[in-house]
């Protein structure tokens, strides 16, 4: 008889990045992938099961579609979701006011709430932003029904406020005062996310800072305060796949035991995922995105 950790090791998963709402996308990249939909359910005839690194709504078209896809597909057994940081904002929303200004959300809620904050597989793990360990631990066993949980994610200072921001929001330093620095889409930024999973000694912002920033001075660095909570993730830990960053497509993916599945859904028109099939180590080969184009060699 195969047990269910058995069963979950024998599992191949698709990883999806940052949907936002675009339901088009998703089930094309679904068919993509070889899943067929069934009675409003998607299933893979090899019995491949999908997993969402959450932002699922907002900015796109059709974020309640989205939301009964991935339901439909959780409820079956076919999709697993970690919640990210839009879906977080909601239940801090309702907690803190005691309303939802989106109403068509409203009947996803309490399937929300149910989300996990991260995901641990046999052969790889799943955060929306960063694998932070002391903040994963800080946030083990937590649930998301809890209104106190919400509300001290709303105290500012807190451990839960701090965790949530790392594996959420991801890690962010402030930027040179002496230099001022913008985004992909021309806005300046105060701070900005690094390469978290790298050691942070030396680096200098053209080095360091993983959503891209212009100018990026190799000059200047950021200040050692700032990084000291930085813990490098590298083998022999599991691959981690996560989302959050609209990266630009020249920007790889793929880095040592990481991967983010984030490409700027809205502003590229690309949804991404990673067809993991079991390996120790992530491939750029195994990335593939909709609509299909050929992929650019990442490493």
């Amino acid at each position: 008889m195969i047990s269910a950790v058995d069963a979950l090791t024998k599992t191949k998963y698709d990883i999806i990045g940052d949907v936002h709402g675009h339901l088009e996308l998703l089930t094309g990249l679904l068919s993509l992938l070889g899943y067929q939909d069934k009675d409003g359910c998607f299933y893979h005839p090899e019995g491949r099961k999908a997993v969402f690194l959450g932002d699922l709504i907002n900015r796109g078209p059709d974020s309640p579609g989205v939301l009964r896809l991935v339901q439909e597909m959780h409820n079956k057994g076919e999709a697993f979701v970690c919640i990210g940081n839009h879906e977080f904002r909601i239940l801090q929303e309702v907690v803190n006011s005691g309303s939802l200004e989106n109403r068509e959300l409203l009947p996803f809620l309490n399937w929300i709430q149910s989300w996990p904050l991260f995901l641990e597989f046999p052969g790889f793990r799943a955060v929306h932003a960063a694998w932070h360990f002391s903040s994963i631990k800080a946030l083990s066993g937590v649930s998301l029904t809890s209104d106190y949980f919400i509300r001290s994610s709303l105290e500012n200072g807190s451990v839960t406020q701090r965790s949530i921001q790392n594996i959420l929001y991801g890690i962010r330093v402030h930027l040179p005062k002496e230099q001022e620095m913008k985004d992909r889409f021309g806005i300046a930024r105060k701070k900005g996310r690094i390469k978290w999973w790298q050691d942070p000694v030396g680096k200098s912002f053209s080095e360091y800072l993983l959503s891209p920033m212009y100018p990026a001075p190799s000059h200047l660095f950021p200040e050692a305060k700032e990084v000291e909570g930085v813990e490098p993730y590298q083998k022999p830990e599991l691959p981690v796949f996560f989302g959050h960053y609209c990266l630009p497509p020249e920007i790889p993916k793929v880095n040592g035991q990481t991967v983010c599945l984030d490409g700027c859904v809205t502003c590229d028109k690309k949804l991404w995922a990673y067809s993991w099939k079991g390996e120790s180590s992530p491939t750029s080969s195994n990335l593939i995105y909709f609509p299909r184009n050929p992929i650019p060699t990442e490493n």
